[in-house]
């Protein structure tokens, strides 16, 4: 679990990073998603950000025919978009 924690300093938000830090089993699957996007970004991209976040888990989410796995989808999508502030 410490390589995920690892992976969280990846992320440009650190309450984002220590919601998920925190929260232990209680988000294991929406952090395992988490994973695979913040692991998926630094190999295309090279960096993270939340709106990149939130662009690969809507496409995931629109691409997805597996309700558990869309509701995984969905329940991590709020989490992220909670903790990004709004353009002003």
């Amino acid at each position: 679990m410490s390589e995920n924690h690892n992976l969280y300093t990846a992320l440009p938000d650190t309450e984002l990073a220590a919601h998920f830090r925190d929260a232990g089993k209680v988000l294991s699957d929406e952090a395992m998603v988490l994973d695979n996007v913040i692991r998926t970004l630094l190999a295309t991209e090279g960096r993270v950000s939340n709106k990149s976040i939130i662009l690969c888990l809507v496409m995931a989410l629109e691409s997805t025919h597996d309700q558990a796995e869309a509701d995984v989808l969905r329940r991590t999508l709020e989490i992220v978009v909670g903790y990004t502030p709004d353009d002003a």
